[in-house]
C-alpha cells in the first residue's frame, strides 16, 4: 500500500517536470494524491486500534486467566474444610442425640454417657474464603470475566454464602448459647464422672506428683482430697435442664451442619463452572 502511493507521488512529481503548463491535469492528481495520503494514514490508525485492541484482550484473557485460578484455588480450600466442619457437627449432634435419649430410657445411664456429653459442648463457626471473589465485586474487576453467565454466578455464590453464614450465627446466638446457659446452672463436675475424680484426687497425692502450674491461678487446688460434689447420674438424668440443654445442642449442631451442606453444594456448583472454563 504504501509503495503503491510512492510510485503515485514519484510518477506525479515526474508529469510536473515534463509537462509544466498542464496545471489543471496536475492539480487533479495532486488531489488524488492528497486523498491517498489521507487514506493511508487512515488505515494505519485503523490497524493501530485494532492492534491496541488484540494487546486488551490479550491482557485480559491473561488477568481473566489469574482470576480464575485463584478463585478455584480458594473454592478448593473452602470446600475441603466445609467437609470438615460438616463431619464435625454431625458428630455433636450424634453425642447430643445420645445424651438426650438416654433420659427416656429406664436404667441410668453408663459412666461412658459423659464421654458424648463433652462433645457438643463446643461450637466452630467457619466462614469459606471469599477474598479474591468479594474482591472482584468490590473492585469492579469482575468485568475482567467474559461469561456473565459466570460473573453471575460468583455474585449469587457470595451472596448465599453470606445469608446462610448469618443463619449459622442465628444458631450460635440462640440454641447454643440457650444450652450453655442452661448448663452453667448446674455444677461443672455433674459432666464428669466419679472414677475421673477418684484418679485425680489419686494423682495429685502421689509423691512424684509435680505440679507446674500457679494453684491460685485456678479453682482447683493442685493437691486434691476430695470430690466437691457428688455426681448423681440418676437425678442428673431427670433433671431437665441437662435435657434441655442437649435438645438445644442438638438442634444446633444439626441445623448449622445442614447450613454447612448448602454452601458445600453452593461451592461444588461453582468451582464445577469455573473449571469448565476454557
Amino acid at each position: 500500500m504504501i509503495k503503491f502511493f510512492r510510485k503515485i507521488r514519484q510518477s506525479l512529481l515526474s508529469e510536473g517536470k515534463t509537462r509544466p503548463n498542464d496545471s489543471v491535469g496536475r492539480a487533479g492528481k495532486y488531489m488524488k494524491y492528497a486523498i491517498g495520503e489521507i487514506v493511508l494514514v487512515m488505515i494505519g490508525i485503523l490497524l493501530a486500534l485494532q492492534v491496541n485492541e488484540w494487546n486488551n484482550e490479550r491482557t485480559r484473557k491473561m488477568n481473566e486467566a489469574l482470576i480464575i485460578e485463584q478463585l478455584i484455588a480458594d473454592l478448593k480450600n473452602s470446600r475441603s474444610r466445609l467437609g470438615q466442619i460438616i463431619e464435625m457437627n454431625e458428630e455433636k449432634a450424634k453425642a447430643s442425640a445420645i445424651v438426650c435419649h438416654a433420659f427416656w430410657k429406664k436404667n441410668t445411664p453408663h459412666d461412658s454417657i459423659f464421654q458424648y456429653m463433652s462433645i457438643p459442648q463446643g461450637t466452630t463457626v467457619y466462614s469459606p474464603n471469599m477474598g479474591t471473589a468479594r474482591s472482584l465485586i468490590n473492585s469492579g474487576n469482575l468485568a475482567l470475566i467474559k461469561s456473565a453467565d459466570i460473573k453471575n454466578e460468583i455474585t449469587a455464590y457470595v451472596e448465599k454464602v453470606e445469608y446462610r453464614l448469618k443463619n449459622v450465627s442465628r444458631f450460635e446466638e440462640t440454641y447454643f448459647r440457650k444450652a450453655r446457659e442452661l448448663l452453667n446452672e448446674i455444677v461443672p463436675s455433674t459432666q464428669k464422672p466419679d472414677s475421673y475424680f477418684a484418679k485425680l484426687i489419686e494423682e495429685s497425692n502421689s509423691p512424684s506428683y509435680a505440679p507446674e502450674r500457679d494453684e491460685y491461678k485456678s479453682d482447683r487446688p493442685n493437691h486434691i482430697e476430695k470430690i466437691p460434689f457428688k455426681v448423681d447420674k440418676e437425678t442428673l438424668f431427670q433433671d431437665k435442664n441437662v435435657y434441655m440443654a442437649y435438645y438445644n445442642y442438638l438442634i444446633t449442631h444439626k441445623r448449622i451442619g445442614s447450613l454447612y451442606k448448602y454452601i458445600l453444594e453452593n461451592t461444588d456448583a461453582l468451582l464445577d463452572k469455573l473449571e469448565g472454563i476454557g
